[in-house]
């Protein structure tokens, strides 16, 4: 199975960035924009991993939920990777919880790491990526709108399978770890 990890994004912070993909979608082209089950922030993609290890992962892991405590975090700005000259990716930053999600994801790894998954190279960024081109260009068509300073609580770190279709891909969700610790 095609499979990743992500932070759980609470129900009215993702209705409220469909918003925001809906007024971004009527005035910028050649993106294709995430539907609302891709609302939330990828920590780490495995790619390929055979289904067996979906439970062994989970009983790895769960100690990382008993450590940290829910994640406060809040909305930055709308940004692109791999920059804005040459959008790849438009997606919206975290303004507060950014440490939190990277010690949540440092563990992870080295949890993951003793399972003999590979450590990813790129480091860890906390994000929201609202749609994606396939051709790079400049950010956006016009000035971006901007994002309502909205503060929410992380509580669930998820394991989701990603299914590709001619349609873009379809994720759902494996098991969740809830974050009750006190870090």
């Amino acid at each position: 199975m095609r499979a990743f990890f992500a932070l759980e994004v609470p129900g009215d912070i993702a209705a409220y960035l469909r918003g925001v993909i809906d007024k971004l979608a009527k005035r910028t082209e050649g993106v294709r924009w995430v539907g609302d089950e891709g609302i939330h922030i990828t920590v780490k993609f495995l790619g390929e991993v055979d289904e067996s290890m979906a439970p062994v992962m989970h009983e790895a892991l769960i100690p990382t939920g008993g450590r940290f405590a829910p994640i406060a975090a809040r909305l930055g700005a709308l940004d692109a990777f791999p920059s804005k000259r040459s959008a790849r990716v438009i997606v919206v930053k975290l303004k507060e919880g950014v440490g939190q999600s990277q010690a949540v994801f440092a563990e992870m790894e080295e949890r993951l790491a003793g399972l003999g998954i590979e450590r990813d190279k790129r480091g860890f960024v906390p994000h929201i990526t609202l749609g994606r081109r396939r051709v790079p260009k400049a950010f956006l068509d016009g000035d971006p709108p901007p994002i309502e300073d909205k503060a929410f609580l992380i509580e669930h770190l998820v394991l989701y399978s990603s299914k590709l279709t001619p349609g873009g891909a379809v994720y759902a969700p494996i098991w969740k770890i809830r974050l009750e610790g006190r870090e």
